[in-house]
């Protein structure tokens, strides 16, 4: 695991599969300072392994997950946070775990997020996020941030958004790490919930319009 003082994990990237049921879980650390403007993923098939996918991919998988009910989200929406994928992998150290589908190897799940520090969030949708949650945004300060968590509409109720997401929250867990998601009753926030996601209050508005909820876990 990254220290966040030292090392990234060595290499490009090194992933770990963690054994469970289905698709290996791999977990990706990108590098300390990012991967720089030239990059540009590994498309995922047979054998591929301890790399980020590219944003093609990334925009495909949660905006077919994201289109279904209840969230029902425009495809910009994906497309967008695809965008910011890409830019926070060229910019900065990510940390994804993935699920890849046998024998095809084609991405079926992921979480992605990053290390968060207020004095390096210098952007517009930050500030509103420090300005809406007010003496409450001090939570978030050295935590990490879950962006996107998205899984394979296919493998539902097989439980691989929660392995994936579980093996996120494992690596992380000692910082805590929170998420905004929309402010509706759905089967992500229930995951959420049950890993001990909770309330800490409101953030930019969401995909649906709205207000988003943040969610926060404390270290463990």
């Amino acid at each position: 695991m990254n220290d966040l003082n030292g090392q990234p994990s060595p290499g490009d990237f090194l992933a770990r599969s963690v054994p469970a049921d289905g698709p290996a879980v791999e977990i990706v650390w990108g590098m300390l300072n990012g991967l720089g403007p030239l990059w540009r993923g590994v498309p995922s098939g047979p054998g591929i392994s301890g790399v980020l996918p590219p944003r093609s991919e990334i925009e495909a998988l949660y905006g077919a997950a994201a289109a279904e009910p209840p969230l029902n989200e425009d495809p910009r929406f994906a497309a967008m946070f695809a965008d910011v994928y890409d830019i926070s992998v060229r910019n900065g150290q990510v940390l994804m775990t993935l699920t890849r589908a046998q024998p095809d190897g084609r991405l079926s799940s992921f979480a992605y997020g990053h290390h968060w520090k207020w004095e390096e969030q210098k952007y517009p949708w930050a500030f509103e996020l420090q300005s809406r949650l007010g003496e409450a945004s001090t939570e978030l300060e050295s935590t990490f941030a879950l962006n996107l968590l998205a899984r394979e509409p296919k493998q539902r109720d097989r439980g691989l958004g929660r392995r994936t997401l579980e093996a996120w929250i494992g690596e992380v867990g000692q910082y805590g790490c929170w998420l905004q998601t929309d402010d509706i009753d759905s089967p992500a926030r229930r995951l959420y919930e049950r890993l001990g996601f909770t309330e800490l209050g409101h953030g930019p508005e969401a995909p649906n319009g709205q207000p988003g909820l943040v969610m926060f876990r404390s270290p463990r």
